[in-house]
């Protein structure tokens, strides 16, 4: 496909626990570490860099929500993803968020991969996007258990890896609920 052309996969080694590329504990997660978020995830996967093509089209997908780009990746989210035992959890969206966008981009993007998926959370009224890096990782409470059983192992998704703290929010409220094993894969990594 000519528009997956400009955009660049994450090879050679990455750090253990979020898959930034690094040879060792990558400065964030050494700070997330020393936090009560440490141990919260076993490992990260992200497939991209959010290079110039990739945040043109996350944009057009998400903000002028071209659902049909769920189909760009399809194929490689059913590979990377179907084999797994855990239960694919993505992140969920606010419920207003979700009128004004008419769409879970990462639920799309789910089920154009034909993968199965279950939500255990439920995103609370603060957002992540216009907030600096500091903002975001001293957030409080981004999510909610929703209730339903949880199981042992969990594997997060989400479409964009920044800093971390979605990931770990959603990551902390699920051990909560009684998951031991969480994992996590973004689409991208900024």
């Amino acid at each position: 496909m000519k528009c997956k052309s400009g955009f660049e996969k994450i090879s050679g080694p990455v750090c253990p626990i979020c898959g930034v590329p690094n040879d060792n504990l990558c400065m964030d997660c050494r700070y997330w570490e020393t936090t009560e978020y440490a141990g919260l995830l076993q490992s990260g996967t992200s497939f991209y860099y959010y290079n110039k093509p990739m945040k043109d089209y996350l944009h057009q997908y998400k903000f002028l929500q071209d659902v049909v780009l769920a189909e760009v990746f399809a194929s490689e989210l059913h590979n990377k993803l179907s084999k797994t035992k855990a239960v694919i959890v993505p992140i969920p969206m606010h419920p207003i968020k979700m009128r004004e966008r008419t769409f879970s981009q990462v639920d799309c993007m789910l089920e154009a991969a034909k993968l199965d998926y279950a939500h255990y959370l439920t995103k609370s009224e603060q957002t992540q996007g216009k907030k600096t890096k500091k903002e975001r990782i001293t957030s409080q409470n981004l999510f909610l258990w929703n209730g339903r059983p949880v199981p042992k192992e969990i594997l997060l998704v989400d479409d964009l890896y920044t800093t971390g703290t979605t990931i770990r929010h959603a990551a902390k409220e699920l051990k909560r609920a009684g998951a031991t094993e969480i994992s996590f894969f973004t689409l991208i990594r900024s």
